[in-house]
C-alpha cells in the first residue's frame, strides 16, 4: 500500500479541497465498475429480443438463436456478480479506510456509511473514498462535515 501525500488531480472526483489522499487503500473488483453497457436487466432486455428475433430470419438456422439467448443468460449472469460486488466493496474500503487514517496519526470516524475525521482542533471534516487507478482512495478533505459538496 502506498501512501500518497498530495493530491496529483488525475483521477476523477466530486470532493472538495483534498489535505491527504491515502491512495490503494482497498482493492476494486476485478470486474468492470458498473456502467450502463454492463447492466444486468439491460443486457438481458435487449439481448433477449434480438436473440429471438434471430429464430425468425429466413436464413440463419434457428439453433443459432438459441445459442445467442444462452449467451445473453451467461453474459447477464456474470454481469449482475460484477454488479453486485462494487457496493460491497466500496463498503469494505471504508472501513479499511478508516483503519489505515488511524494508523497513521488521522482520527477518523465511520457510522452510518459517512467517514469523516477530525483535525486537530476537534472540527469534523469531510473524508471521501473515491475509485482510484488501481484501487480505492481515500480522500482527506478540508470541507466541513455536513457542508455541500461545491459545484
Amino acid at each position: 500500500m502506498s501512501l500518497q501525500q498530495h493530491f496529483d488531480g488525475s483521477r476523477p472526483t466530486a470532493t472538495g479541497a483534498p489535505v491527504r489522499v491515502f491512495a490503494d487503500v482497498a482493492r476494486t473488483p476485478r470486474t468492470p465498475a458498473p456502467r450502463g453497457w454492463n447492466n444486468p436487466a439491460a443486457v438481458a432486455v435487449v439481448g433477449m429480443p434480438l436473440s429471438v428475433s434471430l429464430t425468425w430470419i429466413p436464413f440463419v438456422p434457428p439453433l443459432l438463436g438459441v445459442l445467442a439467448l444462452a449467451l445473453v443468460l451467461g453474459y447477464a449472469a456474470a454481469a449482475a456478480v460484477g454488479w453486485f460486488s462494487w457496493p460491497q466493496s466500496r463498503d469494505d474500503a471504508l472501513a479499511e479506510a478508516a483503519w489505515v487514517a488511524a494508523q497513521s496519526g488521522y482520527r477518523v470516524d465511520l457510522r452510518e456509511g459517512a467517514l469523516r475525521w477530525f483535525d486537530r482542533d476537534g472540527t469534523a471534516r469531510c473524508a471521501t473514498v473515491v475509485q482510484g487507478a488501481r484501487g480505492w482512495d481515500l480522500v482527506l478533505e478540508d470541507r466541513l462535515a455536513g457542508e455541500d459538496v461545491p459545484a
